[in-house]
């Protein structure tokens, strides 16, 4: 009986609809926030900012493509993290982009999800 009872669970799990889902690291998009407007966000080669400078993008610049997230805190952290914390490490992240065929890093503070456009 045991040995039915597990089979039937393996076959109702393999046949159960599995519901795909965007993935969870970020938009696919993002737009720059938090940039004067007389300024601009450098897209740098590598993820820091004594890194070679390869392009800008505008203050109010959209469609920047997301290429992956590095740093910051995984959701657990920040859960148990102070706002003090929390708030320190968003100066941590940054993203890899592309932004009109430039493929480079930018700092992820100034970034927020953005349109394709």
């Amino acid at each position: 009986m045991k040995r039915r009872f597990v089979s039937l669970a393996l076959v109702a799990i393999l046949f159960t609809p599995v519901s795909v889902s965007a993935d969870a690291s970020g938009p696919d998009y993002f737009r720059v926030v938090g940039v004067a407007s007389n300024d601009v966000l450098n897209i740098r080669a590598q993820p820091t900012a004594r890194s070679a400078k390869i392009g800008a993008i505008p203050p109010y610049g959209d469609g920047i493509q997301n290429l992956g997230c590095q740093g910051g805190l995984t959701y657990a952290q920040w859960e148990s993290a102070s706002p003090a914390q929390r708030e320190a490490a968003k100066k941590r992240v940054w993203c890899r982009i592309n932004y009109r065929g430039v493929y480079g890093w930018v700092a992820g503070w100034f970034l927020a999800e953005g349109s394709a456009r």
